[in-house]
C-alpha cells in the first residue's frame, strides 16, 4: 500500500516538472527570439525602445536612455565632424581623453572621421600618438596652459597700453573689480599707467594702487604727482598770460614752439573766454586753431568736464574778427584825417563809458563795448606819427588818460 502510494506521488511530481519545463521553455523561446530580433535588428530595437520607455518607474526610465545603434552612429558622425572643424591640436587632446576611456569609441570615431576627411584625420591621429609618445603629459600640458595664459596676459598689455587713454580710463571703471582686469594692469608700463590713473577719480585709483606691490605703487604715484604739478604750472601760466597783452600772448600761445598742443589745450582750459578769443581772433592759421580744438575737447573730456569751451571761444572770435576788421578800416580813415579832426573826436568819445553793443561769451563773463574802448584801439593802431600829433593836441588831463589807456595790455 506504502509503495504504491509512493509511485503514485513520484508519477506526478513527475508530471509537474515536465509541465514546468515545458511552460519554461514556451516562454523562453518567444524571450529568445525577442532577445534575438532586439539585438540585432535596429529597426524593432527601436520600436520596442519606444513601447518599453512608456512603462513606469525605473523600466522605463532604464529603457529610455538606451540608445539605438542609429542614435549612436548619428551622435558619432557629428562628433566627428566637429572634431574636424577644430584645430588639430585641440581636437587631437579632446580625442585623446575619449581614446583612455572607450577604445571602441575612439575606433569608431576615427572611422566615421576618415570617411569625412583622410588627410585632416591622419593629422590628429599622429598627434594623438605624440601624445602618447610623452613621458609625463601632464607637466607638458600644465606648461603649455601656463605658456598659453601668459601670451594672452601679454597681448592684453599690449593692447591696452596702445589704445586711447579715454578707452584706458572707461576700461578701469568698468572692470576695476576683475581680478584678471588687475593682474592686467599689473603689467602694463608704469608710465603709461600713471598717465590713465590721474585722470582716475580718487578714491579709484586709491583702490587700484592697492592691487600693486609697494615698489610700483609708489612708482606710479611719483609719474601722478609730477603729472599732477605739470598741470598745476600750466595753470598758473594761464593767470600771468590773463593779464599781458595779446601781441605777447600770440607769439608765446600762438604757435608750438614754446608749449605742445596739450599744454596749449590745458593753458586756455584756464584762460578766460575773452582772453583766448582775443588772441585766437588774431591767428591767421586755421589749422593750428582746429587741433588746438581738438586738444581741448579731448582735455574735457579726460577730465570729464562739461564746459564746451570751444564754442565758446568760437562765438568770440567770430565777434573779435568782426571787430577787427571794423576798427582796421577806422584806422585806415583816420589816418588820412587832419590831427585836429581826429583830436576832437578822442575829446567828445573818450569820455563816454556807456556800452555800445555787448557780447555774452559766458555767464559771468560779458564783454561791453563802449566809445571809449572803440577810440582807443583806433588810437593803437595809428601810426606812432600821427599819435604824438592828436596827443599834442588834446587837452592835458585827456592826454594823460589816453596815454594811460594805450599803455595798459589788450
Amino acid at each position: 500500500m506504502d509503495t504504491a502510494n509512493t509511485n503514485e506521488t513520484e508519477k506526478r511530481g513527475h508530471k509537474s516538472r515536465f509541465i514546468i519545463i515545458l511552460l519554461i521553455v514556451l516562454l523562453l523561446i518567444p524571450f529568445g527570439i525577442l532577445a534575438f530580433l532586439y539585438n540585432n535588428n535596429q529597426t524593432f530595437k527601436k520600436n520596442a525602445n519606444d513601447i518599453l520607455t512608456k512603462m513606469p518607474g525605473p523600466v522605463g526610465k532604464y529603457f529610455a536612455n538606451i540608445p539605438t545603434e542609429m542614435e549612436r552612429n548619428e551622435k558619432i558622425q557629428y562628433l566627428s565632424k566637429y572634431y574636424l572643424e577644430l584645430d588639430p591640436n585641440s581636437a587631437a587632446e579632446k580625442i585623446y581623453i575619449v581614446k583612455k576611456d572607450d577604445e571602441k569609441l575612439y575606433i569608431d570615431l576615427i572611422k566615421s572621421m576618415n570617411s569625412i576627411s583622410v588627410t585632416k584625420t591622419e593629422e590628429i591621429v599622429n598627434r594623438i600618438r605624440n601624445m602618447e609618445l610623452r613621458k609625463d603629459l601632464l607637466f607638458s600640458v600644465y606648461e603649455e596652459v601656463l605658456k598659453e595664459e601668459e601670451e594672452k596676459l601679454l597681448s592684453e598689455v599690449s593692447r591696452f597700453e596702445s589704445q586711447d587713454i579715454i578707452l584706458s580710463i572707461s576700461e578701469i571703471e568698468n572692470n576695476y573689480s576683475n581680478r584678471e582686469f588687475l593682474r592686467v594692469l599689473e603689467e602694463v608700463n608704469i608710465n603709461t599707467l600713471g598717465e590713465v590713473l590721474y585722470y582716475i577719480d580718487t578714491d579709484l585709483r586709491d583702490y587700484i594702487l592697492s592691487s600693486f606691490n609697494h615698489n610700483r605703487r609708489s612708482d606710479i604715484i611719483g609719474i601722478i604727482n609730477k603729472r599732477s604739478n605739470e598741470a598745476i604750472e600750466l595753470e598758473e601760466l594761464a593767470k600771468v598770460y590773463e593779464t599781458k597783452s595779446v601781441e605777447l600772448a600770440i607769439d608765446l600761445l600762438g604757435n608750438t614752439d614754446s608749449y605742445s598742443m596739450e599744454e596749449l589745450a590745458i593753458i586756455y582750459s584756464n584762460l578766460s573766454i575773452l582772453k583766448s578769443s582775443k588772441i585766437l581772433s588774431n591767428i591767421e592759421d586755421e589749422g593750428f586753431i582746429q587741433d588746438l580744438f581738438s586738444s581741448i575737447i579731448r582735455y574735457e573730456g579726460l577730465i570729464k568736464s562739461e564746459e564746451n569751451i570751444t564754442q565758446k571761444i568760437s562765438k568770440g572770435i567770430e565777434f573779435f574778427k568782426e571787430y577787427y576788421e571794423k576798427i582796421n578800416n577806422l584806422v585806415m580813415i583816420y589816418d588820412k584825417m587832419t590831427p585836429e579832426k581826429v583830436a576832437k573826436i578822442v575829446e567828445n568819445m573818450v569820455g563816454n563809458t556807456n556800452a555800445i553793443t555787448a557780447i555774452e561769451l559766458e555767464a559771468e563773463n560779458i564783454l561791453e563795448l563802449t566809445d571809449r574802448d572803440i577810440i582807443i584801439d583806433v588810437l593803437s593802431k595809428l601810426r606812432k606819427q600821427n599819435q604824438s600829433k592828436i596827443l599834442d593836441l588834446l587837452e592835458t588831463e585827456t592826454a594823460t588818460q589816453v596815454t594811460r589807456l594805450l599803455a595798459r595790455p589788450n
